[in-house]
């Protein structure tokens, strides 16, 4: 699963690098499948980080019920000195 998560930044590289130096290495056949291959799991990639994304904001949005753990009752009639 880590490995996932780390995938996200080699992505690009890998699909820019198959774009201009892929057609040395493969046929042009081979090339533009790898090419899709790539856009295509990196688009997959994209989707469920945002959707990891979006939940996590609309769970922390959800979170009125928090109690601060260090707050101290202050009492409003004290007075001042």
């Amino acid at each position: 699963m880590a490995l996932l998560y780390r995938g996200g930044c080699l992505l690009p590289f890998l699909i820019i690098f198959n774009l201009f130096f892929g057609r040395l290495f493969f046929s042009p056949k081979a090339w533009l499948i790898t090419e899709g291959v790539l856009i295509l799991v990196f688009f997959v990639y994209s989707y469920i980080l945002s959707r990891k994304l979006m939940a996590g904001v609309k769970s922390a949005g959800r979170r009125g019920d928090v109690i601060d753990v260090e707050g101290e009752v202050v009492s409003d009639k004290e007075k001042l000195e």
